[in-house]
């Protein structure tokens, strides 16, 4: 046996880090390109939580963390209360995401250094996927405006969930403004005002009205924060001069301006209860209706989260018996599937997870946090970002992440 050579604790942290590193940008490449990549990315984010939870005792007594805890424990409970046996088939059990990633995010607790190298590393894989959708749109141009006229949009990687890629595009823009506030040197910084510049354009080149509203949101939200109380007032222009900006851009972006088009189009039928097959908007809106109808037929117990598309259904088939099977989707609601499907208590267990950080001071006071949450939240009412394998990682992990920004400045 050769000698036995016990590390530091500075090579002890330094290994923990860059193995942290690794699993981020394992689950970023599951994110973008296969679900089996994120999966793996998963596990090895699970070793990694367990093997240091002795060290996370602190947060599961936190009371954010309880509400974490109760969001991915309500559903479990109900799929195992509803289908015995054969819960483990139903998404409850993959809500468990919500209690992996605070833990493994607060058991990597990295540095100065590492936060900015993660920042980089969610930068980086954004302009890859963005240039991706450029490209694609570059050869096919002509052939994908014409599909903005019917709701259909350009080329984007995971899994052309162009939802959720122009959600983490935000997302990697608050990253970028928080390294350029923290002063790097000058050319890095001339080249992060250009990384959000692009990536404001090709949100509007997208035309993801998830991407645009929590692009603009969180403009407003950053903003309202760091203004001083004696500047407060040009909040009322900040608005306007975005109103005009994107009043540009319809006009001068042909996708866009076919996107509104589409939308306007698509909201003037199912606004008079036409239904016509292919409207996007359409089948969110009645999706909605369908989980107002179920939470209100099945209050205050619920009608339990693995029964909400049959139930779903029954209001389909009294209300709507021409929809096609394809269209007839559950509550694209967060708030609403919490409600329909755990009653009273599901409700309960939303809005606490959802308001804490407005009533936790040092959450409430964070720019970042706030910047990124508050959007988020306001996308709950038309999205359901927890119903699915890679929503789930999204809000799961950037909001752990964003909630340990808080304690890292805290901390200093």
């Amino acid at each position: 046996m050769g000698p036995v050579i016990e590390l530091t604790n500075d090579k002890q942290n330094k290994w923990k880090a860059i193995i942290a590193t690794i699993i981020i940008v394992v689950l970023i490449v599951g994110f973008l390109a296969n679900r089996v990549v994120s999966n793996v990315g998963f596990l090895f984010a699970g070793i990694y939580a367990l093997w240091h939870i002795r060290s996370l005792g602190w947060l599961f007594k936190n009371q954010w963390m309880w509400t974490f805890m109760l969001m991915a424990l309500v559903p479990l409970i109900s799929d195992i209360i509803v289908d015995g046996s054969q819960f483990y088939m139903e998404n409850g059990i993959m809500k468990c995401l919500l209690i992996l990633f605070p833990a493994f995010v607060f058991a990597f607790k990295p540095n100065q250094k590492y936060i900015s190298i993660i920042h980089y590393i969610v930068i980086i894989s954004m302009s890859v996927a963005t240039f991706y959708s450029i490209v694609n749109y570059g050869l096919n141009m002509s052939k994908i405006l014409e599909g903005y006229k019917y709701s259909k949009v350009m080329k984007v990687l995971s899994y052309s969930d162009h939802i959720r890629i122009s959600w983490v595009i935000v997302i990697s823009m608050i990253m970028a403004m928080y390294e350029i506030i923290r002063k790097p040197e000058r050319w890095l910084k001339s080249m992060l005002v250009v990384y959000i510049i692009i990536q404001a354009l090709f949100i509007h080149f997208l035309g993801s009205k998830t991407g645009l509203l929590m692009m603009y949101i969180s403009i407003m939200v950053y903003f309202a924060w760091i203004l001083p109380k004696g500047k407060k007032w040009l909040l009322g222009i900040l608005p306007l001069l975005l109103a005009i900006f994107f009043i540009v851009a319809v006009n001068t972006i042909p996708s866009l301006k076919e996107r509104v088009n589409y939308i306007r189009y698509d909201f003037s039928h199912y606004i008079k209860g036409e239904y016509r097959d292919g409207l996007s908007d359409a089948v969110r809106f009645y999706s909605i209706k369908a989980g107002i109808s179920v939470m209100k037929d099945h209050w205050p117990l619920g009608a339990g989260f693995s029964r909400m598309r049959a139930k779903a259904g029954e209001w389909y088939d009294a209300n709507l018996p021409e929809m096609n099977e394809a269209s007839r989707f559950p509550p694209i609601s967060e708030f609403i599937v919490y409600a329909a499907g755990g009653g009273l208590i599901g409700l309960m267990v939303i809005l606490a997870h959802t308001l804490y950080p407005f009533f936790n001071r040092h959450l409430r006071k964070n720019v970042w946090l706030m910047t990124y949450f508050i959007p988020a939240v306001f996308s709950f009412t038309y999205e359901t970002h927890l119903e699915g394998q890679l929503p789930l990682f999204v809000y799961a992990f950037f909001t752990s992440w964003f909630w340990y920004l808080v304690t890292k400045i805290d901390k200093k």
